[in-house]
């Protein structure tokens, strides 16, 4: 449909909301007979609920999106583009610092130049600017950052106010990892990736916050994110995924989570899947003692399985439901709200199995469990399986766990579900069966999102990694087809090797001058991966925790391979 959906995202804006949005209409009205006003209301905890509500019962063009807590403008800016309908996309600030009049230079320059991206630039030389100085100071030095590290042809991403072909949107929103400030820059970045043409127009910037908005944590992130970006474009190729588009087709899937107890994990669990945007499908909540709680979907059932192990509960899940395809998923993980609809596309090609994704670490999580995360995703750690706990590139893979697998029924039926014998270990067993006994494919498809809690460091991540590595090391001779990988061996070899040249270094001089040499080389190595957060404590916890996962997971290993067989843990 021709015409603009003009997206407002707004986050405790109660004092001016209701201003900008009857104002925006104003100015659309003369600039274009289609049009719509969808308002993103972020978690706002003042009355911007209430004149936003009265804003939509004023004006039939405007459409409220609410969402339950704060999680960011680039979140706000995703989910407002998910219900917009127009041939145009614009996106503007809340606060009325740049009026809406301006929206028809963006549209005009757009029309002229023929443009897929119209930015407005603080930067350009006819912006008139009313701007406090410590604030063009950050908008320099951040300026000159991204020009270094990206080559943009703008020279500011930042301005709140954008136009956009939908179709770019389309193509580049389902490659977007950040939920906060820096959606921007990454929307920019992988648009100019992907060969889309971007134009500036001169802005009118009428600042009105006494105090400034940005905190000093939303800096922080926001290096962290510009550094993510450059690193997935440059590093990991993620932005060139041959990534589709959400689907519009809704098979049934039921979600099966096995748990012990429903605890706090599981409470976040269950509400995050009642915002899914997906309609058909139901959940299958596996405990060991009968519970009462009312789940979100219809068809949805709590499952009493006694003390058994998670593969006969995925079990049980599947046996109660009707669903095309299974959607398994850990009690202490969660779901991103198009974590179902991002990968039901891939199952139109009757190869594909299973898909997976990514289970990132949530931010609120502790400083111990960040560690723990970031150890994980540390390449020195987990080698080129480093795409399981963060956004990499599109990929097949033929090993995968269960804490984020969505799979088509009818194998899963076919494999007789999981082999009960193994915990942890179950879903290797499940994914070889898939790849070499029916010949499938499984994907790794980067937005099927979950966020995952992780086991804080040292006890309980050790405990974890060495009950991975025994599976691993059995798993290597007995389903040597997808364990038996020189990766996993690693750590064995390490261990052996500081054993066995801290022994021989006792006989010889100069063999602890190169002991220690080597030991020197894999000291700086760690220290090198253990730099990957800006709180130094979690990096200094990361240190000692990568040597000890090594360490334990050498261990595991070698105990796993010398196991005449692998019981249930």
């Amino acid at each position: 449909m021709r015409g603009i959906s003009v997206i407002i995202p707004t986050y405790n804006e109660a004092d001016s909301i209701y201003r900008t949005i009857l104002e925006t209409a104003a100015e659309m009205k003369k600039l274009i007979r289609e049009y719509e006003i969808i308002v993103v209301n972020d978690g706002s905890t003042d009355d911007t609920a209430h004149e936003v509500g009265r804003a939509a019962l004023d004006l039939e063009t405007v459409r409220v999106v609410s969402l339950k807590e704060n999680r960011g403008k680039g979140n706000a800016m995703k989910r407002g583009f998910e219900v917009s309908g127009m041939e145009y996309v614009c996106f503007i600030d809340a606060d009325l610092e740049l009026h809406p009049s301006q929206i028809g230079t963006l549209y005009t320059t757009m029309r002229n130049t023929g443009s897929d991206i119209v930015t407005g630039s603080k930067r350009h030389p006819q912006s008139e600017l009313d701007y406090p100085a410590v604030r063009k100071i950050y908008s320099t030095v951040y300026y000159w950052i991204i020009y270094l590290m990206f080559k943009l042809p703008v020279r500011d991403t930042q301005t709140g106010i954008k136009l956009f072909r939908r179709e770019v949107l389309e193509t580049v929103f389902p490659r977007m990892t950040c939920k906060g400030y820096t959606l921007d820059l990454e929307l920019l970045v992988t648009a100019n990736y992907m060969g889309y043409r971007i134009a500036e127009t001169p802005i009118k910037l009428d600042f009105k916050r006494k105090y400034k908005r940005i905190t000093w944590l939303d800096i922080r992130r926001i290096v962290v994110d510009t550094i993510g970006i450059f690193y997935r474009l440059y590093v990991y190729g993620y932005y060139g995924s041959p990534l589709k588009a959400a689907s519009s087709e809704e098979p049934k899937v039921s979600i099966i989570i096995p748990t012990r107890a429903i605890d706090p994990m599981v409470e976040e669990c269950l509400e995050r899947c009642s915002e899914l945007n997906y309609s058909n499908y139901d959940i299958k909540l596996i405990t060991d003692s009968a519970a009462v709680r009312k789940l979100p979907q219809p068809g949805s059932k709590i499952i009493e399985s006694g003390p058994v192990g998670p593969a006969i509960k995925r079990n049980m899940g599947a046996a109660d439901s009707d669903a095309d395809l299974l959607a398994f998923i850990d009690s202490d993980a969660w779901p991103e709200y198009d974590w179902l609809k991002n990968s039901i596309a891939y199952f139109d090609d009757k190869e594909v199995t299973a898909v997976g994704g990514p289970g990132v670490t949530p931010e609120g999580d502790s400083r111990r469990q960040q560690a723990s995360g970031l150890i994980y995703s540390a390449s020195i750690v987990s080698g080129p399986t480093t795409y399981r706990y963060v956004y990499r590139a599109y990929r097949e893979v033929d090993d995968y766990p269960t804490s984020n697998l969505i799979v088509r029924r009818a194998d899963f039926d076919a494999v007789k579900g999981f082999d009960p014998e193994f915990w942890p270990g179950e879903d290797t067993v499940f994914c070889w069966k898939l790849t070499q006994e029916l010949g499938k494919k499984i994907l790794y498809v980067p937005n099927v999102t979950v966020f995952h809690h992780r086991r804080k460091v040292y006890r309980e991540h050790l405990r974890q990694v060495h009950s991975y590595a025994l599976h691993r090391g059995y798993f290597a001779k007995v389903f040597p087809e997808t364990s038996r990988k020189p990766v996993y061996f690693v750590p064995s070899l390490l261990l052996i090797a500081l054993i066995a040249g801290l022994i021989l270094s006792f006989f010889s001089n100069g063999f602890m001058l190169f002991y220690a040499t080597i030991a020197s080389i894999y000291l700086v190595a760690v220290l090198g991966s253990s730099i990957k957060s800006l709180n130094p404590l979690i990096n200094m916890m990361m240190f000692p925790g990568i040597i000890a996962t090594h360490i334990v997971y050498g261990y595991g290993v070698i105990r796993g391979l010398v196991s005449k067989r692998m019981k249930e843990q």
